[in-house]
């Protein structure tokens, strides 16, 4: 009797000291995980999280997240920081972007990347520990849906001009698309595309828990929540996204399959109805809009929130025959859901057959000129892979030097697939890193989907999250979803939730652990509290270094020379590896006349972002106006080599030939006058040999101005002539520069044939094309006599 006693004394001690930790830690526990819960939520309506700025901060509170789960663990005994093989993955990835900043060829944009892969780890990280059981994954559920809800209604709203968001809504070739808070509608529909899979997991849940039998007994919950999928299907079909679009189509096909009988044939009458009054509201919405009728489109949006409701209550009303009929008969349902399968793909292929001119039309060049571009940006990746196949590029490689690599004019600062711009900028290291990550996701999750044969809602979770991960990495195959934080923060918090939901919260206490010394036992929470240390001061000094040189270009932009500089060049000693900093301050340096600071702090910019043509050419100038003559023509020999598709590099670097050449014609220095000159003027063989080397595809998927003499080229080439002493060529080409409709060089040609002529001797027609100078430009003139000191060979 008295063991007895003992043994219930000693439960109800145990229990008060749970409860005490519970009292203690619980709250820890709540703060870090809504604060986890903001990470998911707010990141969307930051533009995507897309720019450096909002990663910097937002990655300050991720280390706040990360800070109190860790101390949530420590108290609760997991004293484990990796536990798997996702967890090395995920932690080794930032690891390499740091130490591919090493090679980058542009350490501003490489400290960036490292920012934003830091930052996806510690959301991995807070979320694998913070979510104890299922009630954690619906509140991370019901947040991100939330969200996404959100946006979709931000969309729709900007549309109709009831608020405004920067390219939220835009026209294009195919007519209206919406972008919404990421501007940029293929990231809204790989973003929306995932997220409606949780909304028709939640509809389907509270659907099966509250309809039984008749209409009475049915709730207001799913009518949310199908309200709440109606307005993600129609945003989601409003951003004309086809990429977007056919993956979700893809992905919806598996996400069926891997249901169970009933919730298989729900979900597809949902889905099917429900999509089928998204689609036709989104196009009503989209052509009131175009036609200026915005009341007309919110009226469509009412509309059809109606028939989404009518559909709701007809399949409510199916789900009450079929549970007469068939009970739970798993076979009916599988054969109900066949035969309406079959029926859609016939309707689908009776569609087309009656529409012959549509899949010619889907097949066609134009519909996939992105397409192709998509396949030819692989292409140059590859190539640069080649040149550095193990660390890369480091981060921002691409977008720092793809133009010298592209095979076509294009301007596209991201690789337009995730898989390969990491493999640009981290090597084949950091791409064995992802699909490392990848790999261990996926055997992780089919290894739950074999152990829990018998916990249908713990499969449910688990093959919600495959389908979404298929959804995202899918689709960042052929775009760039994950360089807007945003989406790739949604897609680490499903790793997470999944290494979670895979050890249960017992199972990570330090009794799994090794018993350790005291001393040794205490480094983990040291070495974190550094590098916690470490992340947020110089997440911080990157904030700070923004925000000084915003007010540094403020200042300069209103003419206040000495505090741009001042604030500006605070700013470059916070972040010394942002090249644009230095790029700034040269140029107000050599406003106020201070060329040899300039001077150091063009090249500068130059190191700093060796693939840039903007910082070259911005050197170039400050050494012409220094009066550094050889070191402005040394950079002028990579102008037209760092973009070699682009007319405007060689009218830079023609203009530039030209600039070099006059001032030494000034200096007398005759020889070297004459070299500089013959390069200007030969600046059409750079031409050809580069246009010769272009195929008729990468004609077709040419962008912008094609690899032709331009009206500058004939101007700048005709006053290389003149100063050569090149009379009648120099006449030739001013002549044709003269034909264009820019009345600038225009004017300019007019005015270096008037000093042709007046060299020639020949006056009279000296004045009438300065008369015609008159006419065009007066302003002009003020320059003729200059130009007439000017020596000529």
């Amino acid at each position: 009797m008295t063991a007895k006693k003992k043994r219930v004394s000693s439960v109800t001690v145990k229990q008060t000291l749970d409860n005490k930790d519970y009292l203690e830690f619980g709250m820890l526990h709540q703060i870090a995980f809504w604060g986890l819960a903001l990470l998911l939520f707010l990141p969307p309506y930051l533009r995507g999280l897309f720019f450096a700025p909002e990663q910097e901060k937002t990655l300050i509170f991720a280390t706040v997240v990360f800070g109190l789960t860790f101390l949530w663990r420590w108290l609760q005994n997991d004293h484990i920081f990796l536990r798997g093989p996702m967890d090395y993955f995920a932690l080794a990835l930032p690891l390499i972007y740091i130490i591919s900043t090493i090679t980058a060829v542009n350490k501003g944009l490489a400290i960036d990347e490292v920012v934003k892969n830091i930052l996806y780890f510690l959301v991995y990280w807070s979320a694998s520990r913070l979510v104890r059981n299922q009630g954690d994954v619906y509140k991370l559920l019901h947040v991100i849906y939330l969200s996404a809800i959100g946006v979709a209604l931000a969309g729709l709203a900007t549309a109709t001009g009831l608020i405004h968001i920067k390219d939220g809504y835009n026209v294009g070739q195919f007519g209206g698309f919406i972008s919404s808070t990421f501007q940029y509608h293929n990231a809204l529909a790989a973003y929306l595309g995932a997220v409606i899979f949780i909304g028709f997991y939640l509809w389907y849940k509270s659907f099966n828990e509250h309809t039984t039998y008749g209409f009475d007994k049915l709730k207001a919950l799913y009518f949310l929540y199908l309200i709440g999928n109606f307005f993600l299907l129609t945003v989601l079909f409003a951003s004309k996204s086809r990429a977007g679009l056919l993956v979700f189509a893809l992905v919806l096909v598996i996400y069926l399959l891997g249901l169970g009988s009933q919730k298989r044939l729900y979900t597809l009458l949902t889905a099917g109805g429900l999509g089928a009054v998204a689609y036709l509201a989104s196009k009503q919405f989209i052509g009131s809009v175009q036609n200026g009728s915005n009341w007309q489109a919110w009226l469509w949006i009412a509309g059809g929130i109606i028939l989404a409701v009518a559909i709701q209550m007809f399949i409510c009303l199916i789900r009450n025959l079929a549970t007469n009929k068939w009970g739970d008969s798993p076979k009916q349902y599988l054969l109900a859901f066949v035969s309406l399968a079959g029926m859609a793909l016939a309707a689908g292929v009776i569609w087309l057959a009656v529409k012959p001119g549509l899949i010619e039309k889907i097949t066609g060049f134009d519909f996939l000129w992105t397409a192709y571009h998509r396949f030819y940006y692989m292409g140059s990746a590859i190539d640069m892979i080649k040149e550095r196949p193990i660390l890369g590029w480091g981060g921002g490689g691409w977008q720092e030097a793809y133009e010298a690599f592209l095979n076509f004019r294009y301007t596209t600062r991201q690789a337009h697939s995730y898989y390969f711009q990491v493999a640009v900028e981290t090597g084949l290291t950091g791409m064995a890193v992802v699909l490392g990550l990848w790999i261990s996701y996926i055997t992780l999750t089919f290894r739950q989907l074999r152990d829990k044969l018998n916990d249908m809602s713990h499969k449910q979770l688990i093959w919600l999250f495959l389908v979404m991960f298929l959804m995202i990495g899918g689709h960042a195959v052929v775009d760039f979803d994950l360089s807007l934080s945003a989406i790739t923060i949604l897609l680490w918090c499903i790793f997470g939730v999944t290494s979670a939901l895979a050890t249960p919260l017992e199972d990570r206490s330090e009794a799994k652990a090794p018993i350790q010394h005291k001393s040794i036992k205490y480094l983990p929470p040291a070495l974190a509290t550094i590098c916690m240390v470490v992340i947020f001061s110089g997440a911080a000094v990157l904030v700070q270094a923004n925000s000084l040189g915003n007010k540094g270009y403020q200042f300069l932009n209103a003419n206040d020379i000495n505090r741009g500089i001042e604030y500006v060049g605070k700013a470059s000693l916070y972040n010394p590896h942002n090249s644009n900093y230095h790029l700034v301050l040269s140029q107000a340096y050599a406003k106020q006349g201070n060329l040899a600071i300039a001077l150091i702090e063009a090249k500068l910019a130059v190191n700093k972002s060796m693939y840039s043509v903007a910082a070259r050419n911005n050197y170039i100038q400050i050494a012409l106006t220094a009066g550094q003559n050889k070191q402005a023509a040394r950079e002028n020999e990579y102008i037209y080599k760092l973009t070699p598709n682009s007319i405007e590099a060689y009218e830079g670097y023609a203009t530039n030939y030209l600039n070099l050449g006059i001032s030494e014609l000034q200096s007398g220095n005759r020889e070297d006058a004459k070299a500089y000159l013959n390069k200007a003027l030969n600046v059409s063989l750079l031409i050809s040999q580069q246009e010769k080397q272009l195929t008729d595809i990468d004609k077709d998927l040419w962008e912008g101005p094609l690899l032709a003499d331009t009206e500058r080229i004939y101007l700048v080439k005709g006053q290389a002539a003149y100063c050569l002493g090149m009379f009648s060529d120099a006449l030739n080409y001013l002549q044709q520069a003269a034909q264009g409709e820019n009345s600038e060089i225009k004017g300019q040609a007019l005015l270096w044939q008037g000093l042709v002529q007046d060299r020639k001797g020949n006056q009279a027609e000296a004045d009438q094309l300065l008369n015609q100078i008159n006419q065009v430009n007066p302003q002009l003139m003020q320059n003729y006599q200059a130009l007439k000191s000017i020596p000529v060979l």
